[in-house]
């Protein structure tokens, strides 16, 4: 009797249970950013968690800006900017007398409200997109066209997702700072072979000094998913960074702020925000909450014998609207695909 009446009371309410894959995937999330908060470190003072290519601590106190108190400086306490934050990142990679620049890399740092974690989302160099004046062309010449302003205006009319500042990172700046830093650790999911310099870079977890990342966010020929997977191994080396920033408290150390002063070849364009305030917005994230987001397949189209990438038309659309609604929690779950796994 006991056992009927509990088959009756199941039926009842299945139609009430969740779908089990969702919950699934929820609970597998959750429970790894558990793992990771555990076993994260605190970036520090003041904004190293987008980690250093993000010219945050370089730029920060370039100028006439003064020192935060946590520094021994004596400024006056700075206001963190409220609500959800996006910042574009721009990766140019420039050799030589080479002056036809393009953005290689073009990634959206996203900052939710509750400053719960960092969302590194990059928007592949060969999407297609109307720049104008130009016409149809691959989003990475935007920024030839029409430099950083050019190039965050782009990203802004494909995605719908307003950038608050802009970041102009040439590589060699990036081999320098991984320098200053003693090196940084890059953990790769394969092997890669360098189309430049010929060097291997096994599967796993290794220390690479800054000529060896220099070469790494380089390479996209020869890789399964070509430039997607550079702009995966780009916020690899963004991990690396936070990390290695975070082990070494890095903006305690005075003399490690002046070395990174100094460093060539960043620009920061931040508008109204106050550098010190995003710096403390920055403060809140933790290495280990730090999540990256790409398309992982290929789609690609021939156009007047010009091949672009386009976005996936079901999810890039979902993606850019969690952005705009700050609900990027829920498209990680939805979409496991689209993040890059640890």
């Amino acid at each position: 009797m006991i056992e009927e009446e509990l088959r009756g009371a199941f039926a009842r309410h299945e139609e009430q249970a969740p779908a089990l894959e969702p919950l699934r995937r929820a609970i597998d999330t959750l429970a790894a950013r558990r793992r990771r908060r555990r076993t994260a470190t605190r970036t520090g003072a003041a904004a190293v968690v987008v980690a250093l290519a993000l010219a945050l601590p370089v730029q920060l106190w370039r100028g006439e800006l003064t020192l935060p108190a946590q520094l021994g400086g004596t400024g006056t306490p700075v206001a963190a900017p409220q609500g959800p934050l996006n910042l574009l990142l721009l990766g140019l990679d420039r050799r030589g007398t080479m002056t036809d620049s393009r953005a290689d890399t073009i990634m959206l740092v996203h900052l939710p409200a509750d400053g719960s974690e960092a969302y590194l989302v990059s928007i592949e160099r060969d999407i297609t997109t109307d720049i104008p004046g130009v016409g149809k062309n691959k989003i990475n010449s935007s920024y030839f066209y029409g430099g950083a302003e050019g190039a965050r205006q782009a990203v802004e009319r494909l995605t719908g997702v307003r950038a608050d500042a802009v970041a102009e990172v040439e590589f060699s700046a990036l081999r320098s700072v991984t320098d200053t830093l003693g090196g940084l650790p890059v953990c790769l999911p394969r092997l890669v072979t360098s189309q430049h310099t010929g060097k291997a870079y096994p599967a796993g977890c290794q220390d690479y000094s800054g000529a060896q990342v220099e070469d790494l966010v380089r390479q996209r020929r020869g890789m399964a998913h070509g430039a997607y997977e550079r702009d995966r191994i780009s916020q690899r080396v963004l991990l690396g960074l936070a990390k290695k920033a975070g082990d070494l408290a890095v903006l305690r150390d005075i003399g490690k702020v002046n070395q990174l002063v100094r460093t060539p070849g960043i620009t920061l364009h931040t508008g109204d925000l106050s550098l010190l305030g995003l710096a403390m917005r920055l403060d809140r994230v933790e290495a280990g909450d730090i999540v990256g987001i790409s398309q992982p397949t290929f789609d690609s189209v021939n156009s007047g014998g010009q091949v672009y990438e386009r976005l996936d038309p079901e999810v890039a659309p979902n993606l850019f609207a969690a952005l705009r609604d700050d609900t990027m929690g829920g498209f990680v779950v939805q979409h496991p695909s689209w993040v890059l796994q640890e």
